[in-house]
């Protein structure tokens, strides 16, 4: 016979499935967004105080506060750089903090064509999200780009 305790504690680790499995749904939401980018769509899967840090092989670099700080930097990156892109999200690794947060860390790749270039590049993305139910938004994001390239030049490290 199962008994009220034991009932409950199924209850806390179901939910906790739940919304894990909610978070990592989210990230590939993020990669469909990014392949036809819309900014105010990038923005709209972070938290109205979202937070989005870049960093560049671990080096600090910028820090996005808000959605519509979050939108101009996805705009200003989609001027800099129109090529069609391609994002892969591999080996998420989640963890649940709380009931309605969950961290996840995961490696990511891009690949990239413009009308003359071909592009690469990967790094890794440290993701704190809310979860409400089957619904999951940012509160900060930190992308560490560790290789962006064009095929010509490559990756050596030289």
């Amino acid at each position: 016979m199962t008994s009220q305790s034991e009932i409950a504690a199924l209850l806390r680790r179901v939910r906790r499935l739940e919304e894990t499995e909610a978070a990592r749904n989210h990230l590939h939401r993020y990669a469909e967004a990014l392949d036809d980018p819309v900014p105010e769509a990038v923005a709209a899967l972070f938290t109205e105080d979202g937070a989005l840090h870049t960093r560049l092989g671990g080096r600090p670099g910028r820090t996005m506060a808000g959605r519509e700080a979050i939108a101009a930097f996805y705009r200003e990156r989609g001027a800099a750089d129109p090529a069609e892109r391609r994002h892969f999200i591999v080996s998420p690794r989640t963890t649940w903090v709380e009931p309605g947060v969950v961290e996840i860390a995961s490696y990511f790749l891009f690949t990239a064509r413009a009308d003359d270039a071909s592009v690469i590049g990967w790094g890794t993305y440290r993701d704190r999200l809310r979860v409400d139910g089957d619904a999951a938004l940012f509160t900060g994001k930190i992308i560490d780009l560790h290789v962006g390239t064009d095929l010509a030049q490559g990756w050596a490290r030289s």
